[in-house]
Formats: C-alpha cells, structure tokens, sequence
C-alpha cells in the first residue's frame, strides 16, 4: 500500500481502509508523512552552492575534481573539506580516455573550492604511488590535520583488485601538504593485509583511526581477499586488527565491509558488510579488540530470492540519542527482488533487529529508492539520510527524514539539469544547523559536458546543533594542564568552563577541543557552549591543588 494512496485519498476512504489494527496504523503514518511533508516543501530553501564543471583546459576535463561519492566534513575552521573520487590533474585513463586520479578540496561556506591536491600518474613507471580514486572522504585528527584512504595506487605491486596498488592511508594539512602514511599491499604480503579501502576513516577514543578495507586480509582457512578491520597511529603506525574470513562452508561469515566503522559509546566498534552471513548478502557486527567479531544480525533470504529486511548494506551504521543503531541497506525489502530497492532499520547493541522502512521503486516513489548512504541524527533529534534515486519524475534521488519512531517524510527530492544527481552519502549538518549534501554528478544543462557534481545547501529551520561532552583526557591535573575534550559538533565553540571557570580553548575538530585548566578553577564537571547551547560532562574533572 503506497504512500500516495494513502496519503490523497482523503480522511473518509482513509477511515474506510482502517478494518484491521494493520491499516489503521498504515494510513495514520501516511498521514502524518504526507502532512511533514508538504511542511517541509512549504519551509526548506535549496542552494547549489558549487558545481563541478567542465573544463577543457585539462585532460581530465575537471580541473576541480568530479564524482563526489562521500559527505563533507567541516573543519575546525568552519569551512568543509571532502574528496572526488576523479578529476583534477591526474592523467589516470579510464575506458573514455583521461579521467583524472582524484582530489581533496576545501569548500567555503559561501562556495569558494579550491583544489588542496591532485592525485598524480606517473606514465613513465605506471605508478600512483600517493594513491588515487579516494572514495573514503575524510576525517579531521586532534592534531588539525585531514586524514583519509584511497581506494587504488601505492604500490603497483600489491595483489588487489584494485587498480595501480591496493590503496593507500594519508595525511593531508589544511594547507595541502600531503603525505602516505601507510601503503596496502593486499593479501598475499608478508603479513597479509587489506586492501581497496573504501570507507571513511574514525577517530578512535584512543587517539588513534580505524577503519576497514573492501579486500585482503588472510586468515587460517586460507581464505584470502574478505576484507580487513586495522588501526593506524597519526604517526604512521599500522596495525591489521581482523582478517574476515568468508569461510569455505558457504561463506556464511561477514566478508567485504564497503563502510567505515563507528564507535558506540560502550567502546566496541560497530559495523556492515556487503556480502557474507547467512543468505550471503550482508551482516552487521560487533568487534572489540579484546572480544574480537560478533555477528549482531545476517539479512535473511525468503523463498522467492526475497530479502526481507534488505541486502548489501553499503553505509555506516549511526548510534542515536536512545543508544540503539541504525542503518541502511541498498537493496531488497518485503515485497520483491525487483520492486523493492532498500530498508531503514534499527538494532539494539545485543543485536535485537526492527525493519523500520521499504523503499519502493514502484509507482511514483516520492520518498526515492537505493538508499547508498547511511543516516545522521540533526539537532532536532530525527535522522537524516539521501536515495540515489526516486523523488518524482526526474528519479535523480531524495533527502527524507525518518523520526525515531519510524515516520519517514521527504524533505527534498533532486533535478539532475538543477541540482545534481544520485546522492551516495549522508548528509552533514554544519555549526549553523544548515545541511549540506554531495551530489555525485550532474547539475548541468549541457547535455554533451554535464557538470560532474554538485555541492547542495538545504536551510530548513534545523536550530544549531549542541556540542556533545563524551569523555576528556586526563581526568585529574594543576593550574595550566591541557585538557583534551571529545565529543562532536565543537565546530563553534564560544566558551569552556570548568566548574563555571572559563578557560582558554582551541577547537581541533568538530570531535575534539583542547583546553587549559584555569586559575582559580575548581573541581567539577567541565561546560562547552556554542550557538546550540551548552553541555556539560557528566564525569567531574580534578583539580590538583
């Protein structure tokens, strides 16, 4: 029963549909869909704040970049920085010619872009030896520098399916100094390792970043190839912390995490992988150094090649403000194969599953369908995500909103000619509440050169979002002791306190500040504002005397 039946067929045959609990209950969140959505029509502004043009003066023809496959990140100076997977000056050939080996770029808020680094080709040796094809995005250390992965290029050498190398890990300043901190090598290396990574990387509790890779890793099924979890210091320093297996009895084990991970607020790492567990199309999971890999659900298969609370999951869970999880799968759903093309779903850390959504591809699905990107919880408390596809005639892909509850409504649906196309990621909310959303290509009218991508504004009436206080670093010092803060939504900061003493601070990132303990400071919980308003820890730091 579609959402548009539901929704306009007006209150005495939406009453005449309520014979069973179950339609009563589906016409009622129809209604309330299609009332927060014609709100949102009737109070969001869009702006295409940069487009990704054309431009002949260079081989790729992109001087600035193209195909924009993961979100911004904003930077502890207010402005965004992100990566195109091509383009820029790179000589990378592709089945159409030169195609370019990728970006970095900084954006400002008013839609100034300039290049930070282009991926280089070396056609003399057939090298890329700073990687290319950077699918990951980026992530901003305590230290203010961007790091990041790219999916091909290192070292040639390295056995992958990836092209030129198996992928590197970098680092990058704000400036554009640029270096490899670590190089794949792929599985069969000596110690194995991953390769092709593709999601982005995490800023662990520990200081240190985390991520996966699509491919590699060797494990003693001999089994090679299933993907890698690993940890990388900001120095450099490498660690292959999980091989997945994929084992031999039907590859029912976790294989080939396409996403990054996220770490919940117990410590553990939560994550998906596209293929792997019980019908082979994917799985969510738990993993602690100390405890290893837990399987938390494997999406199941019905008679028929149905998939019922989806398939290929290809995004990054999210933990809400209730403690549970939630994420996205890019195919299947209850009804077919066919028509149905992605789920929003929610589970619990021990692993209790809820199918909360069934994107359709059907009729005119205005809420879009493939969901590629996982979800975000904005200020306002409900979660936000994109569809690469769907949203009216021009099928070019949706924003919606999903409350906690499970009530999804569009917030905006997509023009390729106007606003670009097939958004692959999430959504950003930046320190003024704004959202900002990566369109992977289009956004031109000419028909023959189209615009490669778009950068796209959504002002909604979202309040600024409060900073978060989840921890500080060391929990005891004198007068004049640095005190690193972690949590998110920093970027903004106007005061920290300690006990009520104001001190002086330095934003890092949006995750982390560093901050010096006062004079005349007392022992206390420690209090960060910004134009969200304040929070303040629940831990109380000591002041030693």
């Amino acid at each position: 029963m579609s959402n548009k039946i539901l929704g306009f067929t007006g209150k005495k045959a939406g009453f005449a549909l309520c014979m069973t609990l179950l339609a009563c209950a589906q016409w009622a969140h129809a209604q309330a869909a299609d009332q927060k959505a014609r709100a949102h029509t009737d109070t969001t502004t869009t702006n295409v704040i940069y487009r990704f043009q054309f431009d002949a003066l260079v081989p790729s023809g992109y001087s600035h970049g193209e195909l924009l496959y993961d979100e911004l990140v904003q930077g502890a100076d207010g402005n965004f920085y992100g990566t195109t997977v091509l383009g820029g000056s790179g000589t990378c050939l592709g089945p159409f010619g030169v195609q370019g080996c990728g970006t970095v770029f900084k954006i400002t808020p008013s839609g100034t872009q300039t290049v930070l680094f282009n991926f280089p080709y070396d056609p003399n040796t057939n090298t890329a030896v700073d990687g290319i094809y950077p699918y990951g995005g980026l992530v901003q250390g305590r230290d203010g520098n961007f790091y990041g992965t790219t999916s091909g290029g290192g070292n040639a050498g390295g056995v992958c399916n990836g092209t030129l190398g198996c992928g590197v890990i970098f680092k990058i300043t704000p400036t554009g100094t640029f270096t490899v901190l670590h190089t794949f090598n792929g599985a069969f290396a000596t110690p194995a390792e991953g390769g092709v990574p593709t999601g982005r990387l995490i800023l662990g509790n520990d200081g240190n970043f985390y991520g996966t890779t699509n491919e590699g890793g060797l494990t003693a099924d001999l089994v090679a190839n299933q993907g890698t979890i690993f940890r990388i210091s900001p120095n450099g320093a490498f660690t292959t912390l999980l091989s997945f297996e994929g084992d031999f009895n039907g590859f029912t084990d976790p294989s080939h995490p396409y996403a990054g991970l996220i770490q919940g607020r117990d410590g553990k790492f939560y994550g998906t992988t596209e293929f792997g567990g019980t019908s082979g199309v994917g799985t969510i999971f738990s993993f602690s150094v100390s405890a290893g890999l837990k399987v938390l659900h494997s999406f199941p298969e019905q008679a028929g090649q149905v998939f019922p609370d989806g398939e290929l999951p290809l995004a990054a869970l999210v933990q809400a403000s209730d403690g549970k999880l939630y994420g996205t799968t890019s195919d299947g759903g209850a009804l077919s194969t066919f028509f149905q093309r992605g789920t929003l779903f929610r589970i619990t850390t021990q692993g209790a599953f809820t199918k909360l959504w069934d994107f359709n591809s059907t009729g005119t699905p205005l809420n879009g369908f493939i969901p590629y990107g996982g979800l975000i919880q904005a200020s306002d408390g409900n979660l936000y995500g994109t569809t690469q596809a769907g949203g009216g005639t021009a099928n070019s892909g949706t924003v919606y909103e999903l409350t906690l509850g499970g009530v999804l409504s569009q917030v905006m649906s997509f023009d390729s000619t106007t606003s670009g196309a097939l958004p692959q990621s999430v959504p950003l909310q930046a320190a003024d509440g704004t959202l900002y959303i990566t369109n992977s290509v289009d956004g031109g009218t000419n028909l023959s050169q189209n615009d490669q991508g778009t950068i796209v504004q959504i002002v909604s009436g979202l309040p600024a979002p409060k900073p978060v206080v989840l921890k500080f670093s060391p929990a005891s010092g004198m007068v004049g002791q640095k005190v690193t803060i972690g949590g998110s939504s920093f970027v903004g900061t106007t005061s920290v306190t300690f006990n009520g003493t104001a001190a002086t601070f330095k934003v890092k990132s949006t995750n982390t500040v560093s901050a010096t303990v006062p004079s005349g400071a007392t022992s206390g919980p420690i209090t960060v504002t910004n134009a969200g308003g304040s929070t303040t820890s629940a831990q109380s730091f000591t002041v030693v005397p």
